[in-house]
This record gives structure tokens, C-alpha cells and sequence, in this order.
């Protein structure tokens, strides 16, 4: 099995300055590189407390990627509709050569409607300027002296992109995925790798979803192993009880920030993501007991969250698990105490479960 941390910040500065913010995390991703983590994921996000201190994943794993050797940096994920493609196909090939070839670039569509107005871009242009960027990044990894006539951007042609990735034709691509067919249809027919949050979607729909990815990547001909991260909020404490009383508390308080955040949805309504005026309604109905007992989010002592872990791989085959340590109120320190356990004793007792498979989510 792959662990990993995700980091979708929920702190402001009334909290803990940034800087202070961003030195803890980085301890937190050498402590998880020393344990044998998998990787290290960074969202993008803006102004609110829910993820603000994240604007610029490709900067941060820049500064994870001098703390540590060996796990791989994941976007979890940039946003084509807000950067240019030159700049971002640069920006992360940059970041490929500072980490030795360790780089998944993870796209997102974004979903806010708050971050869509800041940048001037129209909710009604999410779907078209996701995929058209995407599609010009791996072009610029890859080909030389190629005139890009997209619907939003024209150019070239141009000399080869400087710096060339390390990883050749370019770093694998993974594509956030919710509740859409679309966007799983269309990950699946361009061969790229998946991101899901099953706190969002419950299981029975997400196999849907899934299997949909795999007919339209099956139809495409793309016969390489597909690879798919999962993202989890957990919690391990030494006292089962303290792990789940202190986890809900924490997730009470990122759930808080969350409902200012997903504020922005209130009397939007967009074709783009149907059903997405309804979110916070959902958000404000969900309990943490609620999503912990439908396995939606992982919390116990060291045996429970190994069997919580093991369930997900048997649910999601090859998986690689991205875990949310530090969310809400959760201090460093907690969150410190969390990669010590699971790299001390629940990784080695989750060494011989799978980690690949060409038929993600199959269960």
C-alpha cells in the first residue's frame, strides 16, 4: 500500500502566521519522507481560511522537494482556467527538475464560484479551459515548434520549452474527479490518472464513475496500468476514544471554515456543475459520526485505522491513499504524533497489501 499527505490548509493568520504555517508542514513532509510515505499532495486555493494558505502548490512542493529524497510531489491539483499554459507547462517542469523526476501533475477544474470571479473567468468556460489546458501543457512538454490554436489561447510556433521536464515525454498527468462523468470519461479517454474524494460521493456511485473511466479508457487503447489517489481525513491516537473525540473536534472546525468557503455557491446556479448549488446544504447536514460510520473519513487508534486503511484498498484496488492530517484545529504537534504512528506501526503492517493494479477501483 501508498500513503501519502494531502494538505488543503484550513488556518488563517489570526491562527498561525504563514510563515510559522509553512516551516511545521514541511517538518511534517521530511518526518513522512523518513517514515517511507509515497508522496506529498498540495491543492490550489484562494483568500478564504479553507485553503488560502495554499495558492501555489507548485511553489510549495518546490520547498518540499529540498526537505526530502524519495516521495513523489503531486498537484492536487493546479488550475489550467487561472494560468496561463506556457506558464504553468513551465512552472511545473521547473518543479520536475528541482525534485530529480518526481513531480504527478494533478489538474483540477477548480469549483468556487468566489475564485472564478477573482480571475475573470466565466463558471460557464470551467470544462473548456480545463481541457484545452491540460492539452497544451502536455504539448508543450512534449512537442517543439508547435503553433497552439486553442478556443482561449494562440501561439506559437516557439522554441522548446525551457526547462525541459526530467521525466520524458513529461510527468505523468492525473485529473481531479468528483461527481462528473464527464470529467472521468474524459480522463479515461485521454489515458490520464485520477484523483477522488470519496467524502464527497459515496461508493456505489464513485464504481459507477469508475467504470465508466475504464470503458472510455479501454475504447482509447490505453493499455498501461492506470494509478489513483484517494483522499481521506485521518486521525490516530494511541486512545481510540481520544482519536475519535479529538477528530471530530477538528473536523467541526474545518467543516466551519468549508461552509464560508462553499458560501460563494449561495444563489449560483451553473450548468458546468450541476447540483454543486445544493453542496452546502450537504456540507452543513454532515456529521463527522455520519461520515465516520459510512467510512468517509479515518479516525482510532493504531488498529482501527489499519483495518479503516485496509478496507479502503480492498474498496479501491492499487490505490494510493492521500491522507489529511492537519485539517481544522489539529495542531502540528498532533499532526506530527499521526505520521509517527502510521510510519511506525501501521505502514509495516500494510506492507504486503497491493499498490498496483490496471483496473482502479474495480472493487
Amino acid at each position: 500500500m501508498k500513503l501519502g499527505l494531502n494538505f488543503l490548509p484550513t488556518v488563517g493568520a489570526e491562527v498561525v502566521d504563514g510563515a510559522r504555517y509553512y516551516e511545521e508542514v514541511l517538518d511534517l513532509c521530511a518526518a513522512a519522507d523518513q517514515w517511507g510515505f509515497s508522496h506529498v499532495k498540495a491543492v490550489e486555493h484562494y483568500f478564504y481560511a479553507w485553503g488560502g494558505y495554499s495558492p501555489d502548490p507548485v511553489a510549495f512542493l518546490s520547498a518540499v522537494a529540498m526537505r526530502t529524497r524519495q516521495v513523489r510531489l503531486v498537484t492536487g491539483a493546479v488550475v489550467p482556467a487561472f494560468s496561463h499554459p506556457v506558464r504553468q507547462a513551465a512552472s511545473l517542469a521547473l518543479l520536475d527538475n528541482l525534485s530529480g523526476g518526481r513531480l504527478d501533475a494533478g489538474f483540477a477544474r477548480a469549483f468556487l464560484p468566489a475564485e472564478f470571479e477573482m480571475f475573470e473567468v466565466p463558471l460557464s468556460e470551467s470544462r473548456a479551459r480545463f481541457e484545452e489546458g491540460v492539452t497544451a501543457v502536455e504539448r508543450l512538454w512534449r512537442d517543439e515548434r508547435f503553433r497552439f490554436e486553442g478556443t482561449f489561447h494562440r501561439f506559437g510556433p516557439l522554441p522548446p520549452l525551457l526547462p525541459r521536464p526530467v521525466q520524458r515525454p513529461g510527468p505523468p498527468v492525473f485529473v481531479a474527479a468528483t461527481s462528473s462523468p464527464e470529467s472521468f470519461t474524459w480522463a479515461g479517454r485521454n489515458g490520464y490518472h485520477l484523483m477522488i474524494i470519496p467524502l464527497v460521493a459515496n461508493h456505489a456511485r464513485l464504481s459507477g464513475l469508475l467504470a465508466e473511466y475504464r470503458r472510455a479508457r479501454a475504447e482509447a487503447g490505453h493499455r498501461s496500468a492506470p494509478r489513483m489517489h484517494v483522499s481521506y481525513h485521518l486521525y490516530v491516537a494511541p486512545d481510540p476514544v481520544e482519536a475519535r473525540e479529538r477528530a471530530a473536534a477538528h473536523y467541526e472546525a474545518y467543516r466551519e471554515l468549508q461552509i464560508e468557503a462553499y458560501s460563494s455557491w449561495e444563489g449560483v446556479e451553473s450548468a458546468q456543475y450541476p447540483g454543486y448549488e445544493k453542496m452546502l446544504d450537504a456540507v452543513r447536514s454532515a456529521t463527522f459520526d455520519d461520515l465516520h460510520a459510512a467510512g468517509k473519513v479515518i479516525a482510532g487508534d493504531v488498529d482501527e485505522v489499519t483495518d479503516q486503511l485496509a478496507e479502503i484498498t480492498r474498496l479501491y484496488p492499487g490505490a494510493e491513499v492521500s491522507v489529511h492530517l492537519r485539517y481544522g484545529s489539529t495542531t502540528h504537534e498532533e499532526a506530527l504524533r499521526s505520521v509517527t504512528l502510521l510510519g511506525e506501526r501501521v505502514l509495516p503492517r500494510l506492507a504486503g497489501t497491493p499498490t498496483t493494479t490496471g483496473d482502479p477501483g474495480a472493487g
